[in-house]
């Protein structure tokens, strides 16, 4: 199965080689391209440095981690090589404005402005450099489309229920019209055998993934996802893996939550720990099969979000336990 946060970010990665390539011409050098680009990427697609420039703005976090970038490299490097870092710390920021799922007026404006820079950095004049440049950028954004729109179905699609002010929970639906003899409730009941279901989840996964790909290129870093994972995937231990596979993005475990029952969490419990341990995050259902105890109440802290059913006789007492009341959600409000 593919990973598709992976595939989207090396593919990125090729393309800001190409425009550094073409930027920097003959002062190019990859290994401390690769050190920049890093910097850029572990920010761009997190929105995250470090907890002391939380409150900077994207770019200028962008800014900060290729000076840190820069540091490192000239440190390690001998000093002939201190123009080419700065020169290539110089127009490292411009991947920002090249980095689009589509062509934008801001790129055409950026391209022009990278142009004038290099005039003024090399001293020299390329006139085919802007319509290089934005011959590379049209293919690339073409390339990322063309890889989005693959994951998506004409038969199915995402709903959404909100959950909180930026988290929603997520159903996979059908947009086939079936005739009226088969009921909502016959066709629902199909979809719910395990290889049926298994097959839907996975088509979940991957239509969220790229729903995530297109946020996080937007910048919209807020919306976290809860993606409900049938309980039989976890007696298929290559299936599950696989599934799995498709979100082991650090980029993405920030952003889906991997909703399952009590029973499964009761069931399996070592699996569950264990791809925990490996980064990925879990929403519990409680169902019938939860013994309101102590013991049990202290493994819910192991959950991000704990939805359950108001009239369950200790809901009143979970939403005032100080460990875990700002976790519980009552899903009779998730619409």
């Amino acid at each position: 199965m593919i990973n598709v946060m992976d595939e989207y970010v090396q593919f990125n990665k090729k393309c800001f080689h190409k425009y550094l390539k073409l930027i920097l011409d003959k002062e190019y050098n990859k290994s401390i391209c690769d050190e920049l680009i890093e910097a850029y990427v572990n920010v761009r697609y997190s929105n995250y440095l470090d907890e002391e420039s939380e409150r900077l703005t994207l770019d200028k976090k962008i800014e900060k981690s290729l000076d840190l970038a820069v540091e490192r490299l000239l440190y390690e490097l001998a000093p002939k090589y201190e123009p080419i870092i700065r020169n290539s710390r110089y127009f490292a920021p411009y991947l920002y404005d090249l980095d689009q799922l589509y062509l934008l007026e801001a790129q055409k404006r950026a391209t022009e402005k990278i142009y004038m820079d290099r005039v003024k950095v090399y001293k020299t004049e390329d006139l085919d450099f802007i319509r290089n440049l934005n011959d590379m950028l049209m293919q690339d954004t073409r390339k990322r489309k063309e890889f989005l729109d693959s994951f998506e179905s004409p038969t199915f699609s995402l709903e959404y229920h909100k959950m909180g002010k930026s988290e929603l929970k997520v159903e996979l639906k059908n947009n086939i019209t079936f005739p009226e003899l088969y009921s909502e409730a016959a066709i629902k009941k199909v979809a719910e055998r395990d290889n049926i279901s298994e097959d839907l989840t996975t088509i979940g996964f991957l239509e969220l993934a790229s729903v995530i790909i297109n946020d996080i290129a937007c910048c919209d870093f807020e919306k976290i996802y809860y993606i409900d994972l049938p309980m039989s995937f976890f007696e298929k231990k290559i299936k599950i893996s696989r599934l799995f596979t498709i979100i082991d993005n650090v980029f993405f475990q920030d952003k889906v939550r991997i909703l399952i029952n009590y029973e499964c969490f009761s069931r399996f419990k070592g699996s569950v720990t264990e791809y925990m341990r490996q980064g990925f995050v879990f929403g519990l259902v409680l169902d019938e099969s939860f013994n309101y105890s102590t013991e049990n109440i202290e493994f819910l802290e192991l959950f991000d979000k704990i939805l359950m059913s108001p009239d369950k006789y200790y809901y009143k007492d979970m939403k005032n336990s100080g460990k875990i009341k700002d976790r519980i959600v009552n899903i009779a409000e998730v619409k």
